[in-house]
């Protein structure tokens, strides 16, 4: 039997396993999901030229714009939803500040697809009318269907050098176990040179062993597993907590105020992310967001 691997590295440690300049796939999608433990870390130890790539960005990259840690970002939308446009984001490609890829949203999860069957493009029908082929020819080409000779669009691979997820629950081996939305996590998961994921707990192997339909990361996929309750906070990580409309207000106006945001963003840089949840979550709003995930009933067959 092979010895079973040790992955658990404390948050301190990840800005090691992120050398300036790397190409982060960052997990999650909408306000659902994203690794933020990780990204304030990362804040805090000003890892920067970073080129981020994530499908439906939010908070996590307009954070890091604003930290001026980033160079490039490959996104197919970066939104705050009902809280608005991404203040720093938006600034930061009028004023051309970071370089942009912007393609659509079956296009880049088709990338990070194409790197995780270790190929260097796959192919995906055509977009019609869209200007997107046109504006970023490096990213998709026209190629004929061998079988039919139907137009079709080839979308060439995104390997990021380090994926960051976020999970419901790890073991120390790596298994990772999701019990929620997903977005393309386990995609990204098998398309990155490294991959970390931050999750709610560490568990035993016969925890994750008991309920092996909810292992949607195998360990042997995962180069680190770190331990952050709350980790996707202020976003949500349902069935644990819903979003955080109080702080990703604060958070908003903030960024949208060239005189408040030095101030909040210095804040992040000095505490640690004990003293981040110990701030921004007293047990009564630890109660409410926990109540909002439990509040919704699952869609179940024939559901309106």
């Amino acid at each position: 039997m092979r010895k079973a691997v040790n992955k658990v590295v404390s948050l301190d440690e990840l800005a090691e396993l992120v050398p300036e300049g790397s190409l982060i796939g960052l997990g999650g999608a909408w306000l659902s999901n994203h690794p933020m433990a990780a990204m304030r870390q990362l804040l805090r130890d000003e890892v920067g030229n970073l080129h981020l790539a994530e499908t439906m960005g939010s908070m996590d990259i307009d954070m890091m714009v604003g930290a001026g840690l980033v160079s490039k970002v490959t996104f197919s939308m970066v939104s705050l939803e009902a809280f608005g446009l991404p203040p720093h984001f938006r600034r930061a490609v009028q004023s051309g500040e970071i370089e942009i890829t912007e393609l659509s949203g079956l296009a880049l999860n088709t990338a990070f697809e194409a790197a995780s069957r270790n190929i260097p493009f796959l192919p995906m029908a055509s977009l019609g009318l869209s200007e997107f082929p046109a504006r970023q020819p490096d990213w998709y080409a026209k190629i004929d269907d061998p079988f039919t000779g139907i137009d079709l669009l080839a979308v060439k691979a995104l390997a990021p050098d380090v994926a960051i997820l976020h999970a419901r629950r790890a073991s120390a081996e790596g298994d990772c176990q999701f019990d929620g939305p997903m977005a393309i996590d386990p995609e990204m998961s098998r398309s990155a040179k490294r991959l970390i994921v931050t999750c709610e707990e560490i568990v035993s192997r016969e925890t994750v062993e008991a309920t092996p339909h909810m292992t949607k990361v195998p360990g042997f996929l995962v180069d680190a597993v770190i331990e952050a309750p709350f980790g996707a906070h202020p976003l949500t990580h349902v069935p644990l907590y819903g979003l955080d409309a109080w702080e990703l207000r604060d958070y908003a106006a903030a960024a949208a105020d060239p005189a408040a945001w030095p101030a909040y963003l210095e804040r992040l840089r000095r505490e640690s992310e004990d003293e981040y949840r110990d701030r921004t979550l007293p047990p009564d709003r630890r109660r409410v967001i926990r109540n909002l995930a439990r509040a919704g009933e699952p869609l179940g067959e024939g559901a309106r």
